[in-house]
């Protein structure tokens, strides 16, 4: 960001461009970090050079909130502060017109606008005078349109009854599979992934010698299904799957007539067996670099087969697409109201209507509705199984030596 504000100032003439960033440019990032410090409420009166160096010596630092575990609402609730909303009260009824029209001014079970067996998006609920919601026709829609943009704003309300007889409507289609791309617990956003030795960690995958030369760097991106589905597509564990989201617009409008693009953004993976995940269920950690044109290039170019962008340096750890390439950003109407009240994103104050990362759509999208395909073999070049499932070491392939050490068979009772 430095870099860039030096090319604004350049273009501009504005030196405030430069200013701004003063103590990057003077190797002292630190002043930024202590201003952070100085103006949160748990970390104000903290040193950051002080909680470095104490961290450098293992000496952990409190977050200084009110309890230990973080309680939420606990001032309200111990000392009668106001919440957060128009009423100061906890508000389980929704006035405002926009909730009304979508049916939510209740509390109420709305189904996902992609992740379900059911049809998408209804609303399930009992039949209840305060419940009025506008339907499709009221927008000029058809009841019965069922198309992604439609979809996402189609208030329709069934009773359970009548929702466990509908089905989404790429079911038809062999579209089977609830797709899920949650954050990885044991790390941020890229932090599991970042460097190649704690890359090879994340998952079964890791190879820090790379003998398969499909694998895009020394560990890559992987679904985990359940091993029942699994072996009814005929999949074994570790091998190469196609992931296809809804072909109307992913994974991207128009694929179907640009080949080139195709070919780096269709989701190819290794599946894992997991029994921990339900029957049609399956997850894939969001924490993974996805495919880019440049590590495709790469990938096809190099001789030994990295998925690194030739001019970048860029990793990707897919041989091809992402976890996005299932996803898409959905646009929520009662996510995007002028009207409803709301706390600001830092302090105390209240306002009104749109706010970023408060009262706004979700810019982290993370479901969808899949097939899957196999693609390859999971043994080295294609060659048989992955070797894991060859050792009797993996779910529902386990040797009787594993099925006698998961038994406890190799203990005596004794320690020391």
């Amino acid at each position: 960001f430095a870099l860039v504000s030096e090319k604004l100032a350049e273009l501009t003439g504005d030196k405030r461009f430069i200013d701004y960033w003063k103590f990057v440019r003077e190797n002292n990032a630190d002043v930024y970090l202590q201003r952070i410090l100085d103006n949160s409420t748990n970390t104000k009166g903290y040193s950051f050079k002080d909680l470095h160096d104490k961290a450098l010596e293992g000496i952990p630092a409190l977050m200084n909130s009110r309890t230990t575990p973080k309680s939420i609402g606990y001032d309200q609730l111990a000392d009668s502060t106001p919440w957060y909303t128009k009423s100061g009260r906890l508000e389980f009824y929704r006035e405002e017109d926009e909730f009304i029209e979508a049916g939510e001014n209740l509390p109420v079970h709305r189904e996902p606008v992609d992740s379900t067996f059911y049809e998408p998006n209804i609303i399930i609920a009992p039949p209840h005078e305060a419940m009025r919601p506008s339907g499709p026709e009221v927008y000029g829609a058809k009841r019965d349109d069922l198309s992604c943009e439609t979809r996402s704003g189609r208030n329709v309300v069934y009773t359970w009854e009548e929702a466990k007889k509908t089905a989404h409507p790429l079911m038809k289609d062999g579209f089977k599979f609830i797709f899920h791309t949650p954050k990885y617990r044991h790390g941020a956003h890229t932090t599991p992934i970042d460097t190649d030795m704690v890359a090879i960690l994340f998952g079964p995958f890791g190879d820090i010698y790379r003998r398969d030369k499909r694998s895009p760097f020394v560990t890559e991106g992987y679904v985990d299904i359940n091993p029942a589905d699994a072996q009814e597509l005929g999949v074994n564990d570790g091998d190469y799957i196609w992931i296809d989201p809804d072909p109307e617009d992913r994974p991207f409008r128009g694929w179907e007539k640009n080949s080139k693009d195709y070919d780096f953004a269709r989701l190819l993976c290794r599946a894992r067996y997991y029994p921990g995940t339900p029957r049609g269920v399956t997850r894939m950690w969001f924490n993974m670099y996805g495919t880019t044109p440049g590590s495709r290039q790469g990938q096809k170019e190099r001789k030994d087969g990295l998925a690194r962008n030739p001019r970048t340096g860029y990793q990707a750890m897919f041989r091809s697409g992402s976890h996005q390439s299932a996803t898409r950003g959905w646009l929520k109407p009662t996510w995007m109201t002028d009207s409803l009240v709301r706390k600001g994103l830092f302090g105390q104050g209240i306002g009104k209507g749109f706010l970023p990362d408060v009262h706004c759509p979700t810019g982290a999208p993370r479901e969808s509705f899949i097939k899957i395909t196999r693609a390859e073999p999971g043994g080295i070049d294609g060659k048989g199984m992955w070797r894991p499932v060859e050792l009797g070491i993996r779910p529902r392939n386990e040797s009787d030596a594993m099925k006698k050490y998961l038994a406890g068979g190799f203990s005596n009772g004794k320690q020391g």
